[in-house]
């Protein structure tokens, strides 16, 4: 296809949730990989952009340009009613209804998504639309409320063109898939903050939900000594204080939103980055922090399990009394990391999977 014929096609690039905390800040990663997938796409598509206000003034200035303000937005709360948390589910239903009632193109791209709209995608199909939609996890695994939310999610993949994989070894059953990673390597990003000496420390950085070991994390690293700074924000602040109430002296934990600036500074200057995610849940899921980790050759340590599925060396363990200071310092060789931005992570590979996605050069597989 020439370059002419696709600029003619339309992407509706669409994030519903608009996760925030009380300040009206946007939380978690939509803001990101909504500037990073914009600038791949724009080069050879018309993309049109659907989002809450918050997310779209945490992005970049030409992702926001002309975008389609969604009304809704959820407010991350450490404890939320059942009224609320029904609630949220609805306005995440609004602004998805919205973007299907008010896009005019005829693909749209749900970048950063979650079960809802896989509930919304089985009960109320496509709506004629191609739908594309980006996944950080591979299904729901364990529990009887998990296998009826996977035959949700199988019957959801039938109403869709194609998943855009973040999981490399991720399958789907009902459904076309690409691997694409989270974030694209960006030399002119990264490589000053590569450029740091590192520190002798591990840091934590991100949300610090429910859906992570921080108790567990606190503890190992109060009785191995080895330096660590918790950084993010915490929505439950009764939490937030007994986690400080049981740290060591060597152990640092800040509550707060990061800039773009601090946390790459941050984890670039960091020896180890921690990822306490529960096994159960991120095994099988993909994380932006351990993909950055590698631009900024930083060590991750995590379960074993969650190090594996995304294909990304580090420290893997099984239980946390594996994490010892003698572990920490057996490191690993950086060209394993530089090898991964090289191939993997290659900003123009990325730009050319979505643009043959996009324009059907090529099947999904």
């Amino acid at each position: 296809m020439d370059e002419k014929t696709s600029e003619k096609i339309v992407i509706c690039m669409a994030e519903y949730q608009g996760r925030c905390d009380e300040e009206g800040v946007a939380v978690g990663h939509a803001p990101k990989v909504l500037s990073a997938y914009h600038s791949m796409i724009s080069d050879d598509f018309k993309a049109e952009v659907f989002a809450p206000r918050c997310v779209l003034k945490a992005s970049s200035a030409e992702s926001a340009k002309g975008a389609k303000v969604l009304r809704h937005k959820i407010m991350m709360k450490g404890h939320n009613s059942l009224f609320t948390k029904i609630a949220n589910k609805m306005r995440m239903f609004a602004n998805i209804r919205s973007v299907f009632l008010h896009t005019k193109a005829d693909k749209i791209w749900f970048f950063n998504t979650e079960f809802y709209l896989m509930l919304y995608l089985a009960l109320f199909g496509n709506k004629g639309k191609e739908i594309y939609c980006t996944m950080f996890l591979d299904g729901y695994h364990g529990g009887p409320v998990a296998k009826i939310k996977q035959k949700i999610f199988e019957r959801a993949q039938k109403r869709m063109k194609c998943v855009i994989s973040s999981g490399p070894l991720f399958t789907f059953k009902n459904a076309p898939q690409v691997f694409l990673p989270d974030y694209p390597y960006e030399e002119e990003v990264y490589a000053p903050y590569r450029k740091y000496p590192k520190e002798e420390v591990a840091v934590c950085i991100g949300t610090m939900g429910a859906e992570k070991e921080i108790e567990e994390l606190v503890e190992c690293f109060t009785k191995n000594g080895y330096p660590l700074h918790i950084t993010g924000r915490f929505y439950d602040k009764e939490r937030l204080a007994r986690l400080r109430e049981t740290a060591g002296h060597r152990v640092i934990i800040t509550d707060a939103n990061l800039s773009d600036e601090e946390y790459l500074k941050m984890l670039g200057c960091a020896h180890f980055v921690v990822l306490p995610y529960r096994p159960s849940q991120y095994g099988t899921q993909t994380s932006g922090v351990l993909q950055e980790a590698v631009f900024l050759d930083t060590v991750p340590i995590s379960y074993t399990k969650v190090l594996e599925n995304n294909q990304v060396p580090g420290i893997g363990f099984e239980n946390w009394d594996e994490v010892t200071r003698e572990r920490l310092f057996s490191l690993l060789d950086m060209e394993a990391y530089a090898k991964l931005r090289r191939e993997v992570y290659s900003r123009e590979h990325m730009k050319d999977v979505l643009k043959k996605v996009f324009t059907n050069e090529i099947q999904p597989g």
